[in-house]
């Protein structure tokens, strides 16, 4: 059942021992990108919540705890390398395409989207080998949603 579960999200099932670690460097990207602008909007907090309750299944307590274990993570580092590597270990190139309609998702929250967010964004898509056609056409997705 697992495997199935797996293959509907886009894991990568060999890779996928630690799907803790996918759900904090997630979580920590939403963060890292509602965290550039300096305001990390109730709003945006609330589809950060959302988005991991959506993606992975789990519970609102549960994705709590990950939003707390992640802001900790962000305090810790610079590198969003961390993050991306282990979403590219455990997703194939449409589970990656879905985390980055998460950044969107969580970038649109507070009704903008500033230079800051963009370029986050842009890198994270980079680091994840997501195209630049795929990040427009899933801004757009998310922008007309």
């Amino acid at each position: 059942m697992w495997n199935k579960v797996s293959e509907l999200l886009g894991l990568n099932t060999q890779a996928n021992d630690k799907p803790d670690d996918l759900h904090l460097a997630t979580a920590a990207l939403m963060v890292h990108v509602s965290l550039v602008d300096e305001n990390f909007a109730e709003d945006e907090r609330r589809q950060l919540l959302a988005n991991l309750q959506t993606r992975f299944g789990i519970s609102l307590a549960d994705a709590e705890k990950i939003l707390a274990d992640a802001e900790a993570e962000q305090k810790d580092t610079t590198c969003l390398y961390r993050f991306t590597k282990v979403i590219t270990s455990e997703l194939e190139q449409e589970g990656r395409q879905q985390i980055i309609k998460l950044l969107w998702q969580v970038a649109f929250a507070d009704g903008h989207i500033d230079d800051f967010e963009k370029n986050i964004i842009a890198k994270v898509g980079g680091l994840l080998g997501v195209s630049v056609k795929d990040r427009i056409a899933l801004k757009h997705e998310v922008e007309n949603a």
